[in-house]
């Protein structure tokens, strides 16, 4: 996988812990974005406006989110990120630490696809890699 993506890949992670938000500028306009699937119905959103909404529907279930990206596998396009989150329940306050594994393709410098898995094992199958 090239450093360039990598870097990419902390970027964004480094922008949504400092802003609440996405950095707009890596995101493709067709990105496609699908859920984990293992808690709800997995589910894919297409372009910023799908993106931006399921972001919504996340920041209205949680007051702060902090990500961290443990690993990264993979020598090219499609790769592998284990994230680990740490999040604060809104109105609860009832702190949760989960992980998560995503399959992320980019190009050009953007992410085109990514999809959220609740193991590296079937992030890995989905992207047709092996650890």
């Amino acid at each position: 996988m090239s450093q360039e993506n990598v870097e990419i890949l902390r970027r964004a992670v480094d922008h949504m812990n400092k802003t609440g938000d996405l950095d707009w500028s890596l995101y493709d306009p067709e990105i496609m974005f699908t859920t984990r699937g293992d808690i709800e119905s997995r589910t894919t959103f297409t372009g910023h406006e799908g993106l931006r909404y399921a972001m919504s529907g996340f920041a209205g279930v949680w007051e702060s989110v902090r990500w961290e990206v443990q690993d990264v596998i993979g020598t090219g396009d499609p790769f592998v990120a284990v994230v680990h989150f740490y999040l604060r329940g809104k109105g609860s306050g009832a702190e949760v630490e989960t992980d998560e594994a995503w399959a992320i393709w980019m190009r050009d410098g953007k992410f085109t696809r990514i999809e959220q898995h609740a193991s590296k094992r079937d992030a890995l199958e989905a992207a047709g890699l092996r650890e």
